[in-house]
């Protein structure tokens, strides 16, 4: 592992090595391909990708669908709004009904700096932990990510 990277560029670099391996690897976004250093994943297995634009309720929706049908998702949004915008669906979809969908909230924290704090997400941990069924977990460094993507 290289000193030095950031867990963004590792969480990418694993989940695009996850998915070359595995077909059942789909990740599905909410118009943060960019942000979420995804676009190389989606040039190089554009079928494995669901992008579905600032929809993050739609997002939480679908990748429980999909994990209902077996597929390995990992859903992906900047935290502060995958926890806050789809809390109910994260509840109801995913953790309720016992469907395997791993949530990555990008930029925790108040990462986004200068966005102001529409964007800051401290609200994460403590919203998540109200809810049964569900492991949060949050990398400290990049020689962590790694283990955790592969869970």
């Amino acid at each position: 592992m290289e000193l030095g990277r950031s867990n963004l560029d590792v969480f990418a670099d694993t989940l695009l090595e996850i998915a070359r391996e595995d077909r059942d690897v789909l990740v599905v976004t909410s118009d943060s391909r960019g942000s979420g250093k995804l676009t190389q994943f989606g040039e190089v297995l554009p079928a494995q990708m669901i992008e579905l634009g600032i929809a993050e309720q739609n997002v939480i929706g679908i990748s429980a669908g999909l994990a209902s049908a077996g597929k390995k998702v990992f859903a992906t949004s900047p935290a502060c709004f995958i926890t806050a915008r789809s809390l109910e669906q994260i509840k109801n979809d995913v953790a309720y009904s016992d469907q395997l969908v791993r949530i990555i909230g990008i930029s925790a924290g108040v990462s986004y700096g200068a966005l102001g704090a529409t964007h800051h997400s401290i609200h994460d941990f403590a919203a998540l932990r109200a809810i049964h069924n569900i492991t949060i977990l949050a990398p400290a460094d990049n020689f962590e990510f790694p283990k955790f993507g592969r869970i």
